[in-house]
């Protein structure tokens, strides 16, 4: 996923406002997928004497000893009063995996919640980025959000790779998105280079904006039902400043599509429920732009992982 647009430093940006340049109308709250993270802790930063943490965790000023080890967590780029700061965070907010503990305990005793280290991680290195305790505080709840994985529908869905690997990416997608068109074989070479541990899988998230993008998404299906999506994919987005129907029928010719099936198919706008099944399902996912990559559900963001597709690959295989 694109990140250029997405920055940690000076300050850190909500995650569900960190969206690439292909936009989409904010969702409406109803159809919100965010969920409440848990319960908060005092700042941290507050003045000494704070109360007890997650399960009687201790926070700085009083209670049980501070944990001051994170196993795991690349702390090398902090400074001293930085390590201070994010021993204060990790032992204030509440395990990543919902047990009644601190990061700090999580991290410590807790092995099977690779969550909590990757949110650790996280506030590691937004505080090397110079984000203030406060804002990666509100930028938490995003963040496990992300890691929440969620029930995409896949049935009937190009793909490509190995049908029974273990690790499934989508990607919610745009013809006319240049930021997809980038992304595009990003994302198939990831899964080539993991030989058969993750495939891809397709879903149409076409943009009001973009007043083509629907009909090219439709046209895409009709090559798959010919067992070419991929061939109609690549040569759309090649062409994705020309898509009328006269340029979308001479890519189905060049990609050697029956074409009166194709004909048949295009004009009768068969693939228009599929599409727009997949649009209703993107906007209940609260996607805000394209492309939206989730691996095994969680939601890609530049933030994790190393902000690559196969960072986000490679965790979901260890899990």
């Amino acid at each position: 996923m694109n990140s250029s647009k997405c920055t940690l430093a000076p300050l850190l940006l909500i995650l569900s406002a960190c969206s690439p340049a292909c936009t989409a109308p904010a969702a409406s709250p109803e159809t919100s997928a965010s969920q409440p993270a848990p319960g908060k802790v005092e700042d941290p930063t507050a003045a000494p004497g704070a109360t007890a943490g997650p399960a009687g965790d201790a926070t700085a000023g009083g209670g049980a000893p501070e944990i001051t080890e994170a196993k795991g967590v690349d702390l090398s780029r902090l400074t001293e009063p930085q390590k201070t700061t994010f021993f204060q965070l990790i032992n204030s907010e509440p395990s990543a995996c919902g047990k009644p503990h601190s990061l700090a305990h999580s991290l410590r005793d807790d092995a099977s919640c690779r969550d909590s280290l990757s949110v650790s991680q996280f506030i590691a290195d937004a505080l090397a980025s110079g984000a203030a305790a406060s804002d990666i505080k509100d930028n938490l709840e995003p963040m496990l959000d992300a890691l929440r994985p969620r029930e995409i529908n896949i049935k009937g869905r190009p793909l490509y790779g190995n049908e029974r690997a273990p690790v499934t990416v989508v990607v919610f997608a745009d013809f006319e998105c240049p930021h997809c068109r980038q992304e595009a074989p990003v994302l198939r070479q990831a899964i080539d280079q993991f030989r058969g541990r993750a495939k891809l899988v397709y879903k149409h998230f076409p943009l009001a904006g973009h007043v083509r993008a629907k009909a090219a998404a439709i046209a895409t299906v009709a090559a798959m039902e010919q067992g070419k999506f991929w061939e109609m994919h690549d040569i759309v987005f090649e062409n994705q400043t020309a898509l009328e129907d006269a340029d979308i029928r001479r890519y189905a010719q060049k990609i050697g599509l029956n074409m009166a099936e194709f004909d048949a198919a295009y004009k009768a706008k068969k693939g228009q429920a599929l599409v727009e099944e997949d649009r209703d399902e993107g906007e209940k996912l609260d996607i805000s732009g394209t492309p939206a990559v989730f691996v095994n559900g969680r939601y890609m963001n530049p933030y994790l992982f190393g902000g690559t597709i196969t960072g986000w690959i490679d965790d979901a295989l260890r899990r």
